[in-house]
């Protein structure tokens, strides 16, 4: 079995920590080798356990200290940063156009102060007129170009950063679709949403917003401060002496500004988190009458969140404040100076005033400079958070895995070992063989590993130690993909996505055609639903299928059981919450669905593995007893015990047969 892995853009971090002399877990070299730009293609992902987004204890402290690292320092910033540049490839075009429209728009505004030197010198002060119609139409050619510039510029943007945006989530989407499952078990949907939505929203600013912001800035300050200096170099001095002390108050509050964002986007993440939980378990709440708690929790959590951002705020707005009101000093003692000058007769009442509009032009390209730092001291907050969710291991089928090619002999669990982080095991050392195209039921305690047997069959999760085989071929070398759209899963309460019946009977099967998916309906036992809906199947179910009962919701799970038509059914407590006329209706439809298949059934209900071919009874991690009905109803053990108590329910109840 091979070692657990960080992703490779989890290595790509803590390769920059060995740089900076802090030595990583071994297990953190890459298994192709040392680490090195692939040459295209999709990025390839190793297994593992190591990101801190899977709550993973025995990884979580290293990529935990990654991220601490990854904020001071500038070369790990940069690395991560450099790692996204395939998103902006595809745009670059786009933004190289933004960048020359928002260039010759900053000439068009920086030439109106020339025109108003001349305007003041030789118009107002030496009364020639006749040359101020040419002025005034050339002040407003200049403007309104300025104007059409910085709309095409803007529109360029939006669309160019948008799609950017949307790559960078759509990507990170998809990593996350291929996650290990141990990371969804340990990270609530909430958090998610969160860095998929706000935090990408800062990475995308500081993978586009602050570049574009900082090249266009340092040239408008670089033209604008040689005009100046061609003006008058000492009034230029003057002017600029301040400048450093606004530099050095935003230096100094850089790691607050980090810190304090990324507490206030986990506040932001905690307070969607609880809005989700709140509204999707919302019948809880209903029927367990805590409205009022949960609307305590979320105002303590939105206050949390209040505090933050006042706090953040106020931090914000003196790292802002300081360089403002230090170039507000700036200008105002080149204003002074400049008094002086004129009244020297040293420069024209003209220049003055130009050299004032230019130290605008001067003082706004800093202000933005500073406010470009402010945000991407944010966004690297964001980015440690997003990077978190990148560095996920995701699932990798082996080197040349196979297609699954069905099963005719039997699956087979050779001494499976098997638990959930540092929890006891769950499976220990269990040895069980499925014979194919017969019906085979596991029976026992909760909490025993029935559904974790079905979750290792279904690859969701990996064995510690042994071997799960499909006609004598390791499990592990099997495309998982192959695998599980040969395998249909009926659980005991299905899950629908808010959306129409149709699309949700087709889920899994979307190319099946209209007679496929009639038939699937008619054998699931729906076609009396469908009809006694106004719209049939273009009927919306709601979130969950929240419009429909129970055992309907169960139906439409067998009926997309039909639709794919598998080679191996797994009925996990697939009538467990039903009541006895729906609990007939899906039984019937099973019993269909169940013909020439490998049906592996997991359950607490006698009628259920009564007709089984063998039934296996779990207990401590190992099978117990293995055998027929008759055969092990005979004898003393849990499978008696298991009857006893069933025999024990009341007759004709719901509950009658459920233990």
């Amino acid at each position: 079995m091979r070692t657990a892995r960080p992703g490779r853009l989890g290595c790509y971090l803590l390769e920059d920590l060995r740089q900076e002399q802090l030595e990583p877990p071994e297990a953190c070299e890459p298994p192709d080798g040392p680490l090195r730009p692939r040459p295209g293609g999709r990025r390839r992902h190793a297994r593992g356990d190591g990101a801190r987004g899977g709550r993973d204890p025995e990884h979580a402290g290293v990529l935990r200290r990654g991220v601490h690292v990854l904020l001071p320092g500038e070369g790990v910033v940069t690395r991560r940063l450099a790692s996204l540049w395939r998103f902006v490839r595809p745009e670059r075009g786009t933004l190289a156009v933004t960048f020359l429209f928002s260039l010759l728009g900053t000439g068009a505004s920086l030439y109106a102060p020339l025109l108003t030197k001349r305007l003041v010198d030789d118009v107002i002060l030496r009364g020639n007129w006749p040359e101020f119609p040419s002025l005034l139409a050339t002040m407003v050619l200049f403007g309104a170009a300025g104007m059409v510039l910085g709309g095409f510029s803007s529109y360029l943007y939006t669309r160019g950063s948008s799609r950017i945006l949307v790559a960078m989530r759509a990507a990170l989407f998809e990593h996350l679709e291929r996650a290990e499952m141990r990371f969804f078990s340990r990270t609530r949907v909430g958090e998610i949403v969160a860095r998929l939505n706000n935090d990408m929203v800062e990475v995308q600013g500081v993978l586009v917003d602050v570049p574009l912001a900082f090249v266009t800035s340092v040239v408008r300050l670089a033209v604008a401060s040689a005009i100046l200096v061609s003006m008058s170099w000492s009034l230029f001095l003057i002017g600029n002496v301040l400048v450093p002390l606004g530099a050095l108050g935003l230096w100094l509050t850089r790691d607050v500004i980090t810190r304090m964002s990324r507490e206030l986007r986990e506040k932001n993440a905690a307070v969607g988190t609880h809005i989700i939980d709140t509204f999707t378990g919302i019948r809880l709440v209903r029927g367990s009458a805590t409205e009022d708690v949960e609307l305590d929790r979320f105002w303590r959590e939105n206050r949390s969140l209040v505090s933050s951002v006042l706090r953040f705020q106020m931090v914000s707005s003196l790292s802002r404040g300081i360089p403002s009101f230090v170039l507000a000093c700036s200008a105002t003692l080149a204003l002074l100076y400049g008094g002086y000058m004129v009244r020297d007769g040293a420069i024209t009442v003209g220049t003055l005033v130009a050299f004032t509009a230019f130290q605008v032009q001067v003082i706004s390209p800093i202000q933005n400079l500073l406010g470009q730092y402010v945000a991407l001291r944010k966004g690297k907050a964001s980015l440690a958070r997003v990077f978190e969710f990148f560095d996920v291991p995701a699932e990798e089928d082996a080197e040349g895995a196979e297609e699954f090619a069905g099963v005719s002999k039997g699956i087979v669990f050779e001494e499976v070992t098997f638990a959930y982080g540092t929890e006891g095991r769950v499976l220990d050392g269990l040895t069980l063989e499925i014979p194919a195209g017969g019906t085979f039921a596991l029976v026992g305690e909760s909490g025993v590993g029935k559904s974790t047997l079905v979750d290792l069959l279904l690859r969701y999760y990996e064995p510690q130690a042994g071997e799960i085989r499909l006609d004598g071929v390791p499990i592990g070398r099997i495309r998982r993909s192959s695998l599980r759209r040969r395998i249909a899963l009926v659980s005991t309460d299905p899950y629908l996505f808010h959306g129409t019946l149709g699309e949700n009977v087709r889920y899994g099967a979307a190319d099946a055609d209209d007679s496929k998916v009639a038939d699937a309906i008619g054998r699931a036992d729906l076609s009396d639903l469908v009809s006694s809906l106004p719209e049939g199947l273009s009927t919306v179910v709601g979130e969950r299928g929240v419009t429909l009962s129970a055992g309907q919701r169960q139906r439409v799970a067998l009926a997309r059981a039909f639709l794919r038509a598998p080679e191996i059914l797994v009925l996990d407590e697939a009538t467990s919450s039903l009541d006895l006329l729906s609990e007939e209706r899906v039984r019937r439809a099973i019993r269909t669905l169940m013909d020439g298949k490998t049906t592996l059934i997991v359950t607490h209900r006698v009628h259920a593995v009564r007709d089984a071919d063998r039934i296996a009874v779990l207990s401590n991690g190992r099978v117990s007893h293995l055998g027929t009905h008759a055969e092990l109803a005979s004898l003393r053990g849990s499978y008696r015990s298991f009857l006893r108590v069933c025999d024990n329910r009341s007759d004709g109840s719901a509950e009658g047969s459920r233990v």
